[in-house]
């Protein structure tokens, strides 16, 4: 068949059938991530309809095979003609910008957790995680399995995503380009770092480390003092004291995981503070400043198969020094550290549980 016969074919058939014109638009963006259950995925969220039989039908007319992870593809050959089409039918993105917006006037939490993390993963995910995986298990949990199958197919069907899927690499895609991604996630930072920086939480937790300072400071000027005058006394023995620090760094974004975090010295000790609303696995597995206390709104449901979740992950979580904390409620810990039990009681928190 020459590419003109190929063409020609592709064409007739989207005459016949204008649901043809969907399916075939659907392969531009997934880049041979196009396995049966990724365009039935994306088919039914646009249409409502099965693509079985059009799928058939491709393969019947010699325009798709089956490439060797079960993914259709064009003919070899016909790369050029395939994709020229494919993107012709493709369906314009819509304004991520303009979703994201109507997402905050309406109070839509799971939507824009859902934006959140898409903007956060690239579409390989994390060790044996795959990306729409941690996405479904974090929504799910977060708000029920039923909010993220709604979520994902709306996504899917307003052109601000699309599923892809071969082997063990699963996703949902933005089909933005980069640079309207980049702004957006600009903006979805700064909208979650502001709305964190006015929890109760952050005033509650700068003001407890001001007094664990000067706490400090005072102990070391009773010793101090003490060291002076067993000097002046003339009382052998005596233990010189070394001068203690005690700094706050206050809070600050950090634009890459959407966190306001802050790191303090008291005495010996330092610790990294995180403030979040919720924790996901993403989250706590690609944060690398230990030892880091997370002080969030609910302890994530995650934390019973944490062993799971760090599998294979980089730190190892026995390297990591990881506390995660729920004021007024409840903290675990994998290490032991006098700042943070003291810190974990101030905040109304009576006991440190390991995980």
């Amino acid at each position: 068949m020459f590419p003109d016969e190929y063409r020609s074919t592709i064409l007739r058939l989207v005459e016949a059938n204008e649901d043809m014109k969907t399916l075939l638009g659907i392969f531009y963006p997934l880049k041979g991530y196009t396995t049966e259950e990724a365009l039935e995925k994306n088919f039914r969220a646009m249409t409502g309809k099965d693509c079985k039989d059009l799928l058939k039908l491709l393969r019947r007319e010699r325009i798709l095979k089956i490439g060797t992870y079960k993914e259709y593809l064009c003919l070899s050959g016909y790369e050029e003609v395939f994709n020229e089409i494919a993107a012709g039918f493709s369906p314009q993105p819509s304004d991520l910008s303009e979703y994201f917006e109507k997402a905050v006037k309406e109070g839509n939490a799971a939507a824009l957790k859902m934006i959140e993390l898409l903007l956060k993963m690239g579409m390989h995910g994390i060790g044996e995680f795959s990306q729409y995986e941690i996405i479904k298990s974090e929504i799910s949990e977060m708000f029920s399995p039923a909010v993220f199958s709604s979520l994902a197919e709306e996504f899917i069907k307003e052109n601000l995503c699309v599923y892809g899927k071969r082997q063990a690499t699963e996703f949902l895609k933005l089909i933005q380009r980069e640079d309207e991604i980049k702004e957006v996630k600009e903006r979805v930072s700064d909208w979650k770092t502001n709305k964190l920086a006015e929890m109760p939480i952050k005033k509650t937790v700068e003001k407890e480390i001001e007094k664990l300072i000067e706490d400090a400071r005072r102990r070391m000027e009773r010793e101090k003092r003490k060291e002076e005058l067993a000097e002046t006394l003339g009382i052998p023995g005596s233990e010189k004291v070394e001068d203690t620090v005690g700094y706050f760094s206050e809070f600050t974004p950090d634009d890459t995981l959407m966190f306001i975090t802050g790191n303090a010295l008291v005495e010996h000790d330092t610790l990294s503070f995180v403030i979040t609303d919720c924790l996901s696995r993403y989250e706590a597995r690609e944060w690398k400043d230990f030892p880091v206390v997370f002080i969030t709104e609910r302890i994530p449901k995650w934390i019973r198969q944490i062993d799971v979740v760090f599998k294979d992950a980089y730190p190892k979580l026995s390297e990591r020094k990881m506390a995660i904390a729920v004021p007024n409620k409840v903290a675990y810990s994998n290490f032991k550290q006098k700042l943070l039990f003291e810190l974990v009681n101030r905040l109304g928190i009576p006991e440190v549980m390991e995980f």
